[in-house]
């Protein structure tokens, strides 16, 4: 039996590109082995909140049983939760951690300096403030741990520091909030020496760029091959009667570049002034929507932004396999679904040089890197894909490099017997 710690609102609500991963991957363990499910701790006092609870039998896996006593209205103290965990994994032969977090309490600035304060401490956090779950719950039981990180957590100092300044010029979001979530890995979450644990036996990374970044060397450290997948049925969508229009979709928040889409549209405009650029996704909060509407409004982009909101599966595959190119200005990935879903339905796509997806798409013609923050230069690539001529455009996508690619990421059932490989071994 594996236990496996996992944010269970991601069985409630819209998820991104990680949670798709540990839904896909899960669903096919399950077949492989039994599964039991343990929420993430600060989620079992919430699962009615998530709206969850009428929704757990149709999960293909084991629950533990405090489960059920929180759905009815029981509240439980982290500690009440952590004994309980220990007893529930008694049967358990190893932890798994499909996606790496860790919870701090930010809630009054009295908590966050005593956060500060505990990163000089030598003692890896497992309290109601200050939680790394999965190694908590490892260590409380006994139970070695595989985990896997899927978020941007290793960027480095320069690369934070260059987030730092194109943020500021943008003005989007919180530009202290790359350095933030470094220093709160590495030194309040004590990401390094949580991988000396005797009880870590592995940490599964998505992509290489992902270690590459910040050098980090240990032999518990591998990567997956492959690390992310599609489904395949979506080769349907792939046409050669592409239209005049440019496509973006993702969470629409500022760490997918949603702010610089308008700037970027606006230097595109300059050449070619029928640009069409469409957006459709889910925004998390109104004010990044009107935010949005507001650059855009201010640009005079009016007329050539089209925001279709949050549509099907099936639409959305159409319009982006219909789309002369995907623009994608993204601040945190490291494996984007995005990315491989768009050049499995054939559309090429132009994205910022984060160390993930270089390491991932680098060798793809149909995939452009620029620098990050630099809108004209990303436009300048977009400009190229608009004016080619269809025999090279359609090479970009039709050739034997991109086809073995897409093969080798055809299947999510790949990822899963990578992953059990290291369950175990």
């Amino acid at each position: 039996m594996i236990g496996t710690v996992i944010p269970f609102r991601i069985y409630a609500t819209f998820v991104g590109g990680g949670g798709l991963h540990v839904k896909e991957v899960l669903e096919r363990l399950s077949k492989k082995t039994e599964i039991l499910a343990l929420p993430q701790l600060n989620e079992i006092n919430l699962l009615k909140h998530y709206n969850i609870c009428d929704k757990l039998d149709n999960l293909p896996f084991m629950l533990p049983k405090v489960i059920k006593r929180a759905c009815n209205g029981e509240k439980f103290s982290y500690e009440e939760i952590l004994q309980e965990y220990k007893k529930e994994t008694k049967d358990v032969k190893i932890l798994y951690e499909p996606l790496a977090d860790f919870y701090m309490n930010t809630s009054s600035r009295l908590l966050k300096f005593k956060l500060f304060l505990s990163s000089f401490k030598p003692t890896i956090p497992c309290n109601e403030d200050l939680s790394v779950d999965a190694y908590c719950i490892s260590k409380i039981s006994g139970k070695k741990l595989v985990t896997v990180i899927q978020t941007d957590y290793f960027r480095s100092y320069y690369s934070a520091f260059r987030f730092l300044y194109g943020s500021l010029k943008y003005r989007i979001g919180d530009p202290l909030f790359s350095l933030k979530y470094r220093y709160a890995f590495f030194n309040i979450a004590k990401f390094k020496r949580i991988m000396r644990e005797p009880l870590v036996k592995y940490i599964l990374l998505v992509s290489k760029g992902t270690l590459d970044s910040v050098n980090l060397k240990s032999d518990k450290i591998k990567v997956l091959d492959p690390g992310n997948a599609f489904n395949p049925e979506i080769l349907k969508y792939r046409t050669k009667q592409k239209e005049d229009y440019l496509v973006f979709w993702a969470r629409l928040n500022y760490l997918k570049g949603i702010f610089e889409i308008p700037y970027i549209l606006r230097e595109v405009i300059k050449v070619k002034n029928n640009a069409k650029l469409i957006i459709f996704g889910k925004f998390p909060n109104n004010n990044e929507k009107e935010k949005l509407f507001e650059i855009i409004k201010k640009l005079g982009l009016e007329k050539n932004i089209i925001y279709l909101g949050f549509i099907s599966d099936d639409e959305k595959y159409k319009i982006v396999s219909k789309a002369r190119a995907l623009i994608y200005p993204t601040h945190e990935d490291v494996f984007p679904l995005v990315i491989l879903e768009s050049l499995a339905v054939g559309t090429p796509v132009v994205s910022y040089d984060l160390p993930g997806p270089m390491s991932v798409y680098g060798s793809l013609d149909a995939v452009k890197f620029v620098k990050e923050f630099d809108v004209k230069a990303m436009a300048k690539e977009v400009l190229k894909i608009l004016s080619m001529k269809e025999e090279d455009y359609f090479n970009l996508i039709y050739n034997e490099k991109l086809d073995k690619f897409l093969e080798k990421h055809n299947n999510w059932d790949k990822v899963a017997d990578e992953i059990f490989k290291y369950l175990s071994d």
